[in-house]
């Protein structure tokens, strides 16, 4: 093996070698003024790389100094390139700290086979980059990737901003909480205590200051940025924002904390930033010297607090819903924000199908199970093993509070039997997933639900043996009951699998039975029961839904079973497994076909 990896190792050396021969080799036959880059001179300026070239490039308006730096990786990773001699007359786009040029996405891809040709793409872009700068192209750009050059160009300062604030384009006031390392700002003080308390697992009522969301709306280019407080407040006063600053200003006891919100082509960006507070002079407030707090007015605010000092860039991280779940491009996760599901039986498949829906979108969950995280439960459950001897429940629920603190989530250590006796939990709910894969406490479930005229709908998933099949139904008003698919004591009419021997296995201990099967093959079944209860709330359908996700044949027959006769009758010659497939919930068997 070791000898192995040593050929390999050599193999990747040579083909670097001969890489950098051929770009060498067009290099000095094309271009004019070339010099070699070592290590050092490149390692300097970018970590990872390794060498280069230093050449002369015709552009639009004079020739540039450019270098060409490849990393270790080359050519399987492409080279960088870097505007030497940026004039300070001249704003070009693109450009980052170190004047490397930001030319291509992270996920662009270029020919290892032909290291040259990627390298004349690139400069090819540095030539066509030159002739927008000259046409007075740049402007668009700028605006298009806002928040790299605010990054870039505006000086940083020692705190960085975590924003719940919603991209509402509205110019308001801002709750703020200031830690020693970050500051966190929301549109009001009980999404950030809510946020506070889940993040970090219980907090005490914090002190909360005020700050400012200015909404700009058009993108601001580089030479439009604000350096000083009073650039803030013209800039402020420029969309009619003035006293939405002045007002932030007069209650800040420090300094302030401001965001700009703006509307680009590739969605909303948030810039945030600190205005410095005048410091005060000899014992007095240079904000209310000749006022008592609270009474200056609030021209005279304006006047003395946006004056000369520096604001300071923040760098500012979104952690509101619509950024966290689809980046302000997922309209459904807009649509089922407001949504409470409740989930029977947080085990192995209740308990991943909950987090699905959390991280889809889902602000509100109620969890229910009576029973504890074993250590057998580890290998197939998304909690780990700091939850051992604790509820499932209160455990899930801490875990998705904590890893996306938007969310409320609320556990009932309770059997759902419990719960339906009682009802008070199940008013104002949306959706109910049962996954607890009892028929007595799922038979009551539906009773209850017939009985109270269908108020919810309700997913209802199971996994049949070895996790070869998983099933997911949806039980609408205008459809079929949930019984209805089972015989009296709890047998499916339908089943996919079977087995010429007993597939529930029991542990040395009474009563204490389990099905085998792993995290890997289970991962269907959670699939399909997401997905069904994410179409309910999007799409509700008129009438009950059996949807089933079809594990390999492959694996079925390692597992020593056959698909059941019905199955193979639905299937034809669909035999091989591996799909899913839609059916009215509790049908009639006969005549249907799935290759039809």
């Amino acid at each position: 093996m070791a000898d192995e990896t040593h050929r390999a190792h050599t193999w990747l050396r040579n083909r670097h070698r001969k890489a950098l021969l051929e770009v060498e080799d067009w290099l000095y036959a094309n271009c004019s003024g070339v010099t070699l880059l070592q290590r050092e001179d490149v390692s300097r300026i970018r970590v990872g790389m390794v060498g280069g070239w230093r050449l002369k490039l015709e552009t639009a308006g004079a020739p540039r100094v450019i270098d060409i730096m490849v990393p270790a990786s080359f050519p399987f990773q492409p080279a960088r390139l870097r505007l030497v001699d940026l004039p300070e007359d001249e704003d070009w786009p693109h450009v980052e700290k170190d004047n490397v040029l930001c030319l291509v996405p992270e996920t662009a891809t270029f020919d290892p086979e032909d290291p040259a040709g990627g390298v004349i793409a690139l400069l090819n872009m540095v030539v066509d980059l030159a002739d927008l700068v000259a046409n007075g192209g740049a402007e668009e750009e700028f605006k298009r990737e806002v928040l790299s050059y605010w990054d870039n160009r505006v000086l940083g300062g020692p705190k960085s901003i975590l924003s719940l604030i919603k991209p509402a384009p509205t110019s308001r006031l801002l709750t703020v909480w200031d830690g020693p390392l970050r500051q966190i700002i929301a549109d009001n003080p009980d999404d950030l205590q809510i946020w506070l308390r889940n993040r970090c697992l219980g907090v005490r009522k914090l002190r909360m200051g005020v700050g400012a969301l200015i909404w700009i709306g058009d993108p601001l280019t580089p030479g439009r940025f604000p350096k000083t407080a009073g650039d803030m407040f013209e800039l402020a006063k420029s969309v009619g924002a003035e006293d939405v600053l002045v007002k932030a200003a007069a209650s800040a006891s420090g300094n302030l904390t401001v965001s700009l919100g703006m509307e680009t082509d590739n969605g909303i960006a948030i810039a945030g930033l600190i205005v410095p507070r005048p410091r005060t002079v000899r014992g007095r407030d240079p904000i209310y010297d000749g006022f008592r707090i609270g009474t200056a007015p609030q021209w005279l605010v304006a006047r003395r607090f946006f004056g000369s000092e520096v604001i300071l860039r923040a760098d500012l991280k979104r952690l509101d819903h619509s950024w966290i779940h689809g980046r302000d491009q997922d309209g459904r996760a807009r649509d089922i924000r407001d949504k409470t599901v409740v989930v029977f039986g947080c085990g192995s498949l209740g308990a991943p199908v909950a987090i699905a829906l959390a991280q889809a979108g889902v602000s509100k969950f109620i969890f229910v199970d009576p029973d504890v995280l074993n250590p057998s439960n580890l290998s197939r459950h998304p909690l780990g093993a700091q939850y051992l001897g604790k509820s499932k429940a209160e455990s899930l629920a801490a875990k998705i509070n904590q890893d996306l603190p938007h969310v409320l989530a609320r556990p009932i250590a309770s059997r759902m039997e419990d719960v339906l006796l009682s009802a008070k939990d199940l008013v104002n709910v949306d959706l109910i997933v049962s996954a607890v894969g009892d028929w007595g406490a799922e038979a009551m479930l539906d009773d209850w639900s017939k009985a109270n005229g269908r108020p919810v709908p309700i997913v209802y998933g199971w996994t049949e043996a070895h996790a070869c099949a998983g099933h997911a139904v949806a039980v609408m008003r205008g459809g079929r009951s949930f019984r209805d698919g089972f015989d009296a004591t709890g047998l499916p009419h339908l089943r996919v699998a079977e087995f010429p021997y007993p597939t529930v296995r029991q542990e040395p201990a009474c009563g204490a039975v389990y099905q085998p099967y792993g995290p890997i093959e289970l991962q269907g079944s959670v699939s399909v029961i997401a997905e069904l209860a994410l179409d309910v709330m999007l799409q509700p359908p008129s009438q009950s839904v059996h949807r089933l996700w079809i594990g390999r044949e492959r694996y079925l027959r390692q597992m020593g079973g056959r698909w059941s006769p019905a199955w193979a009758k639905l299937m034809g010659g669909h035999k091989e497994g591996g799909f899913l497939h839609d059916r009215p919930w509790a049908s009639n068997l006969e005549g249907r076909s799935l290759a039809a």
